[in-house]
């Protein structure tokens, strides 16, 4: 079965026929050696440039609560290229941007290699059924189904909160400007479809809700009212949050940037006005992120009412940051700050996989989420279109709390090409680091020039992010023969060695750069 085209539809309309039954796919192989005696079911939710701050008491209570307390924290957790759709990318294949091809948005999914080969593939091998629910890679543009989903429920290229266009198994579907057609209301309901229709079938399912909050809407501005260029709340205005106080760090506004490379020492201060504009879009992001709460909320109540929650797990995270005037940056992700690179990420393990109220500190990433759900699903990172040899590493064990066979030190390596994007004298073209537990190190080959243009260059960054957790001092370059030249000496190394870098030494085989992933 498949679901009959559904052009134009009212929201109304479909409402009524969105339970996306769509044709169940034939496993095509046996999981190698599940270590669960019932293979659970695993939801992902994921949201778009939502900070650590934002995930708070205040937006998400039942998230922190539900997921949070009654899982694993992962308080060390990046986005390895801090951009959309590479996170995304990295999300459903386990591998560096190096190595799925995608490190910027601009052509996104085109870019990706070996499209068929991807998680929810992976899973549909297994055995599991597999919808997703939400936005997708930036440019994707075929009308059908992406690799690997079974259903389909997939906001188009317009990323707009009211009136817009949903794929639904490869057939439009358009919503419009009511209170019933806001976007993050009809994803949930979506979602929960899906969880009340699989729970109903034999063997396990994979849900994969991908919310636009708290992005900004997509500069259509009669429907934005007081949220305009910012995240639209369900009121169109930030209801709950008129008087919140943007967050001010240290790095608010830096004083002194001239440590910083080029682009970033080129920026001016704030000024009243933009700080002005900061707060009010910052107050509009935090009135979209309730929503997403009553969201995860549904989700493990119908979960408990259909007898699933025991056997189900489900994990959060954001894509990557954004800045909201750290470094005097305003409105942007793309730079290897932490307040780019931290990702909020809360794990649901089922019961009696992990204890409840977990701290792990470790760094962890993106790249981890699709080992972590495998290993769950005892599944391998294989499809029909062949087999990828995945960078990361499951989070189980760390849950668990054996930290055996983990890198007591573990790099992660963190990279970006910007491309396809118009000129820009404050963004950074192309650059490679590594990002360990109490440091960052950062090499630019590629700068923008006076016109915005990227040109070759070489500039550097290193923090001490225990000493200097905002990183206020750039210590690069630090006094010949010291301990902290020393120490981006060997950093230096790791990058080289990252950049490069492919599977796990002990699982995977060697890879052609000789250099495997930490």
């Amino acid at each position: 079965m498949r679901l009959s085209p559904l052009p134009r539809l009212t929201a109304a309309a479909l409402v009524a026929v969105v339970v996306l039954a769509a044709g169940l796919l034939v496993a095509t192989g046996e999981p190698a050696g599940a270590k669960f005696q019932q293979r659970p079911n695993i939801i992902l939710i994921v949201t778009d440039d939502q900070t650590l701050t934002q995930l708070s008491e205040a937006t998400m209570p039942d998230t922190l609560e539900l997921l949070g307390a009654q899982g694993t924290t992962f308080t060390n957790a990046i986005a390895t290229t801090p951009l959309c759709c590479p996170s995304r990318a990295s999300m459903i294949t386990g591998q560096y941007g190096h190595n799925n091809g995608v490190l910027a948005n601009a052509a996104g999914y085109q870019d990706l290699r070996d499209k068929g080969s991807v998680l929810p593939a992976w899973l549909q091998r297994a055995g599991y059924r597999t919808a997703h629910v939400g936005r997708w890679l930036q440019g994707y543009k075929k009308d059908g189904v992406a690799p690997g989903w079974d259903q389909w429920f997939t906001l188009g290229e317009s990323r707009t909160y009211f009136d817009y266009d949903v794929s639904v198994d490869g057939e439009n579907a358009h919503f419009g400007k009511g209170r019933r057609d806001y976007l993050t209301r009809v994803l949930n309901q979506a979602a929960l479809r899906v969880v009340r229709e699989q729970a109903r079938r034999r063997g396990p399912f994979y849900l994969q809700l991908d919310q636009l909050a708290p992005h900004s809407d997509g500069i259509k501005g009669e429907n934005a009212g007081a949220c305009l260029h910012s995240a639209i709340p369900p009121s169109r205005a930030p209801a709950g949050f008129e008087t919140a106080e943007l967050p001010k760090p240290p790095s608010f506004d830096e004083d002194d940037v001239s440590d910083k490379p080029s682009f970033v020492s080129a920026l001016p201060p704030l000024n009243p006005a933009q700080i002005a504009e900061l707060e009010r879009q910052h107050r509009c992001r935090l009135a979209s992120l309730p929503p997403v709460d009553e969201g995860v909320r549904r989700i493990v109540e119908t979960l408990r009412d259909v007898g699933e929650l025991d056997n189900t797990a489900i994990a959060f995270v954001s894509d990557n940051g954004f800045f909201f005037g750290e470094h005097r940056v305003p409105n942007e992700k793309y730079l290897a700050y932490e307040e780019a690179l931290r990702l909020p990420l809360l794990i649901r393990f089922p019961s009696g996989v992990a204890p409840s109220g977990g701290i792990v500190t470790a760094p962890v990433a993106n790249i981890d989420l699709a080992p972590t759900i495998l290993d769950l699903a005892g599944a391998s990172p294989c499809a029909r279109g062949g087999c990828r040899v995945m960078d990361g590493r499951s989070l189980v064990g760390l849950a668990q709390g054996q930290a055996s066979g983990w890198p007591p030190d573990r790099g992660l390596a963190i990279e970006l090409v910007r491309k396809g994007v118009r000129p820009s004298t404050t963004l950074p073209c192309s650059y490679a680091g590594v990002r360990v537990a109490k440091q960052v190190y950062v090499e630019y080959s590629s700068v923008p020039n006076a016109a915005g243009q990227c040109v070759p260059g070489a500039e550097f960054e290193h923090y001490d992010l225990a000493a200097d957790p905002f990183q206020l001092q750039n210590l690069f370059p630090a006094q010949p023969g010291s301990p902290t030249a020393m120490a981006q000496a060997m950093l230096s190394q790791r990058v080289a060695e990252l950049r490069d870098c492919s599977g796990i030494a002990g699982r995977d085989p060697v890879p052609p750069s000789g250099h495997y992933c930490e």
